[in-house]
């Protein structure tokens, strides 16, 4: 009884599940709220630190290279080669920032891309005027966060597919 009972409560779930159960993708957004963000971005960019960002960005791609170094080649211990894979990488890294650079600023003002035009109006309008001051240094705290964020996302899938190229590079002068 107790086996039937859950059948039918399992063929009633299937038949209450709606046909299309996966969701329609998000609608196109406004072009305005797209000028809008890209604004919104321009400016908060200008309060960051490029050369921070281009910093942090180059070192965390670094560090998960020599993740990736110990994961798919365990066996390569010799310190000089590690640490010439890791300089090697960041100096690609730094070689590709200025050609990433504005998939980074597109990739953040797709965040802001998701408010109305009308709010980020309000929201440039606002962080502009004295009273905003304090949010403003807020959102360029969170917006180095979104950067920082964007900034490796974007730089490791470009440089990710280079790093056995990278380490061949840093063995040949180990092997000298």
């Amino acid at each position: 009884m107790r086996n039937r009972s859950l059948l039918s409560f399992a063929a009633l779930l299937a038949f209450a599940m709606p046909v299309h159960a996966i969701p329609p993708p998000p609608p196109q957004p406004d072009p305005a709220a797209v000028i809008e963000a890209d604004k919104l971005a321009g400016e908060l960019l200008v309060a960051l630190d490029e050369t921070s960002l281009q910093s942090w960005t180059s070192v965390a791609v670094s560090r998960e290279a020599l993740s990736w170094l110990a994961t798919v080649h365990p066996d390569v211990w010799d310190p000089t080669v590690r640490e010439t894979f890791y300089v090697t990488v960041q100096i690609r890294v730094d070689a590709v920032w200025a050609e990433e650079r504005s998939n980074i600023d597109a990739a953040v003002a797709n965040q802001f891309r998701l408010m109305s035009a009308t709010d980020l109006i309000a929201v440039r309008g606002f962080i502009a005027s004295p009273a905003g001051q304090s949010f403003r240094q807020a959102l360029v705290g969170s917006y180095s966060g979104l950067a920082d964020r964007a900034a490796f996302a974007v730089l490791y899938r470009r440089v990710f597919p280079e790093f056995p190229g990278l380490l061949d590079a840093a063995q040949k002068p180990a092997a000298e």
